[in-house]
């Protein structure tokens, strides 16, 4: 996840008392689970990374609440070219657009090494497959493939998933790459609505060169991260197949308060609040985390977004800061 500004510090699930699971998917798995995740207890965090020495490298210094699969996913079950790159993160289902892209910096990371025949199959088809009783946020990472998976995932989305943190693209950087578009209106079409977008740039090869300038600070819009979520109040009766429950919400509100949807947490509360969902000693102490972010929120987050500044702390106080992230 390269969403900034998240807030790693969330709160929410301590008042709020999970029984239910989140079940947490990341398609794309190079690095493993984004931390913040851990704060919600109890998790069930599955991966899915197609490079057999990534994965194996996951698995071998995974938690006990992570799986990770070698496994790829798309729209169907076939045998699919897999583009590997010379930066292993860039490699891809989707062949990159060299006469598009070799105009930008750096666009030498997606040049090819080889290539591998690999076996793909759907979100939905492995879910049930597995016996996987539930699906809350699905994080994609697969270098242009995303559309691929969600189109995969189409019953998933429907029926249980009430987030998607997706990669989108603006421009042709790979062949056959469907742009943000495309992806905006799926997740509208199964009732997830766009509440985050940090784009990112990339200038041109030849200016960046002769400027030594940072590549990625400068240029056109190439790429971003979108964060689609259910919204509940916008879709009052009109999902067929989705059901909210208790543990659905405490889910919605966690997610609301990493990405800083402070706002959108104090409606859901007082949307919630009619409907005896929650005790007025718990609406209480949620209105006043959303409303106003306690100096020590503030403080670790600042801390952990500036992580220079933790190697001036003493050894002990940084472990302690850690224990929470």
């Amino acid at each position: 996840m390269s969403i900034n500004l998240l807030n790693n510090f969330p709160s929410s699930q301590k008042i709020l008392k999970p029984t239910a699971p989140f079940y947490f998917f990341d398609v794309g798995a190079r690095r493993g689970f984004h931390p913040v995740f851990n704060n919600y207890k109890p998790i069930v965090k599955i991966g899915f990374e197609p490079s057999k020495k990534e994965c194996d490298l996951l698995n071998l210094n995974k938690k006990n609440n992570e799986n990770y699969y070698q496994v790829a996913l798309g729209n169907s079950n076939e045998i699919i070219s897999f583009y590997n790159s010379k930066n292993p993160g860039s490699s891809s289902l989707l062949e990159p657009n060299a006469s598009y892209f070799s105009r930008f910096a750096e666009a030498d990371n997606l040049d090819v090494i080889s290539k591998d025949e690999i076996q793909t199959t759907t979100l939905d088809t492995f879910i049930k497959n597995n016996e996987i009783k539930d699906c809350d946020f699905i994080k994609i990472d697969t270098e242009g493939f995303d559309l691929m998976v969600l189109e995969g995932a189409l019953d998933t989305l429907a029926k249980s998933c009430i987030g998607v943190m997706s990669e989108v693209y603006f421009n042709p950087v790979r062949k056959n790459l469907p742009l943000f578009g495309k992806t905006h209106d799926l997740m509208e079409k199964h009732g997830l609505s766009l509440y985050a977008l940090e784009t990112f740039r990339n200038g041109k090869r030849e200016f960046v060169k002769k400027n030594n300038l940072d590549p990625f600070e400068i240029g056109q819009i190439v790429w971003g991260d979108a964060v689609f979520l259910r919204d509940p109040i916008k879709l009052q009766g009109n999902s067929k197949k989705f059901e909210w429950n208790l543990e659905k919400y405490k889910k919605l509100l966690f997610l609301y308060e990493i990405f800083n949807l402070d706002d959108c947490g104090f409606e859901l509360i007082n949307f919630l609040s009619n409907k005896d969902y929650f005790s007025t000693n718990e609406v209480e102490k949620l209105n006043k985390l959303f409303i106003k972010k306690s100096f020590k929120n503030r403080t670790l987050n600042f801390l952990y977004d500036n992580s220079h500044i933790l190697n001036l702390c003493p050894k002990f106080l940084r472990k302690l800061i850690r224990r929470f992230i």
